[in-house]
């Protein structure tokens, strides 16, 4: 589905204009109760142009846990590779690298092998908020698969295609409802 950046800008930035706009009204010819119905309805139409305007929901993304599971070992070659890494890992620790930078230039084989270990590792169990620590190494370990495996660069294809249509849905739904556009919709923009 083709995103129509330009038109959702300008209807988002005519809406808000708009709302502005409705808020300012004053008709010294209507009571205050026929004043906020008329200010009501024009809300509604404004708020109804933007709803019509949503793209359709992107579909689910894939999964991302199929891969991290593809990664635990499974044959006895499989934990002797793993076991192999882990030692390297270990060493690597020991002379004092730390966890991310062995991540940022770790294969799969390797990958697997921290991942297999994280929650006996050093940097896990000395963090103050281990099950944090954890999520946040599984997602440096991500950032590292997208770059050394083919079904995580899928996933990621997969996640970046549907951007364009959660960042209009987020930043659509948010200026209908308040008025202001939601930070989720920026972020999403300027990914």
């Amino acid at each position: 589905m083709t995103i129509d950046s330009a038109n959702l800008i300008t209807l988002t930035t005519a809406a808000r204009r708009d709302l502005l706009s409705v808020a300012r009204t004053h008709d010294p010819h209507l009571s205050p109760e026929g004043l906020r119905a008329r200010q009501s309805r024009e809300v509604e139409a404004i708020r109804a142009r933007l709803l019509d305007a949503l793209p359709a929901k992107p579909a689910a993304t894939p999964d991302r846990q199929p891969v991290f599971d593809a990664l635990a070992p499974v044959t006895a070659d499989d934990i002797a590779r793993v076991q192999h890494e882990q030692a390297k890992v270990n060493a690597l620790v020991a002379a004092g690298r730390r966890l991310p930078e062995v991540i940022g230039s770790a294969n799969r084989d390797r990958l697997a092998a921290i991942l297999d270990s994280l929650e006996t590792s050093a940097e896990v169990l000395e963090a103050p908020n281990p099950e944090a620590r954890i999520e946040s190494i599984r997602e440096i370990i991500w950032d590292r698969l997208t770059q050394v495996d083919d079904a995580a660069q899928a996933i990621v294809a997969a996640e970046e295609a549907t951007i364009p249509a959660r960042a209009w849905r987020s930043i659509l739904e948010g200026v209908a409802t308040t008025g202001a556009i939601p930070f989720e919709g920026r972020a999403l923009l300027h990914q």
